[in-house]
């Protein structure tokens, strides 16, 4: 599961790390430290064989009046119809600097903590395109540490996975190999302010480590 992420790199910083050679008129985002779902995100696909930045919003539409759906399981993405045509010919990577996930802490509440990589680069979530000009994450089973909080969590494909992944000739059994999870996640992670909780919520004090609740005895 993702359902909430970090987006803040700045689009020459992406133009350089994800070797973006295009760029759509309008891909141009402020920083959001709160992407929340139906929010438009950068993503990078590959058209007439050259990567391209444009902007999307994220969430899966498959016909009108559909629920945007923000997430495909990696394991059924042959399967089901919605995620099969895409699976096979509309790939993309959607760029993060980060991600959320929340634990139980009682009385209802939720505490969120921080996915983050440590080596400070933005990852490329696997992602596909729909065919109204909409995005999904591909996600699969979680890996420590994001396993201690939730049992889902997005595809990250490493850099040298990322042209297997947006080429248009590259074989589905191929393409499912990359979609294994590793032995370990490629985060650190932290607790962070509940001021994540509300989307309304959307500036750079989120990321920042949370100081642990008072113990009174």
């Amino acid at each position: 599961m993702c359902g909430r992420f970090v987006a803040a790199s700045t689009r020459d910083l992406l133009v350089d790390w994800f070797g973006v050679e295009g760029i759509d008129a309008d891909a141009v985002l402020p920083p959001s430290y709160n992407v929340a779902p139906t929010d438009d995100v950068y993503t990078v696909g590959r058209e007439d064989g050259r990567r391209l930045l444009r902007v999307t919003p994220w969430g899966l539409v498959a016909g009108d009046g559909a629920t945007p759906l923000i997430n495909a399981r990696a394991e059924t993405l042959v399967e089901r119809p919605v995620f099969r045509d895409a699976f096979e010919h509309r790939r993309c990577l959607i760029p993060a600097d980060a991600f959320y996930e929340w634990e139980p802490a009682g009385g209802g509440r939720k505490q969120p903590y921080l996915l983050f990589p440590p080596d400070g680069h933005p990852v490329g979530f696997a992602g596909l395109y729909g065919r109204r000009g909409t995005c999904t994450i591909v996600t699969t089973a979680a890996r420590p540490p994001v396993a201690q909080l939730h049992e889902r969590m997005p595809v990250v494909l490493a850099t040298d996975r990322w042209d297997l992944w947006l080429d248009p000739a590259t074989p589905l059994e191929e393409l499912q190999s990359l979609l294994v999870p590793p032995a370990e996640a490629p985060f650190a992670i932290r607790r962070v302010s509940t001021r994540v909780n509300d989307v309304r919520n959307n500036d750079p004090s989120l990321v920042d480590e949370a100081a642990p609740p008072l113990q009174l005895f």
